[in-house]
């Protein structure tokens, strides 16, 4: 599993909250994504986590989301990239990362 984090710096919240808007109807969950949350660090700022089954899909939902992300950027907002393999991921409950990828199948 591969997760891709984002940090946005928005010029302002009314920008933050319309990008926002935005992206949870028509980007997440999309492109093969399985997990989508964000973090509110201030007024203006959002950390965007999305986590996919594989690298390759991250680079497919790069390719198509990539005139998006420039539009925003062209707007005034500043991001931040980072992607990796997930490791050491744990959830309450006895759930694992095996679990999350086979969509809650035990067996």
């Amino acid at each position: 599993m591969w997760v891709r984090t984002l940090k946005i710096t928005f010029k302002n919240e009314l920008m933050k909250n319309s990008i926002e808007t935005y992206m949870a109807s028509k980007v997440d969950l999309t492109e093969g994504m399985m997990l989508s949350y964000r973090v509110k660090v201030s007024a203006n700022v959002v950390l965007v986590n999305h986590f996919f089954p594989s690298e390759q899909a991250i680079k497919d939902f790069n390719a198509k989301l990539k005139p998006v992300r420039e539009q925003i950027i062209s707007m005034g907002a500043k991001v931040e990239i980072n992607d990796g393999e997930v490791w050491a991921f744990k959830v309450a409950g006895d759930v694992t990362l095996d679990m999350l990828m086979n969509g809650m199948q035990t067996e």
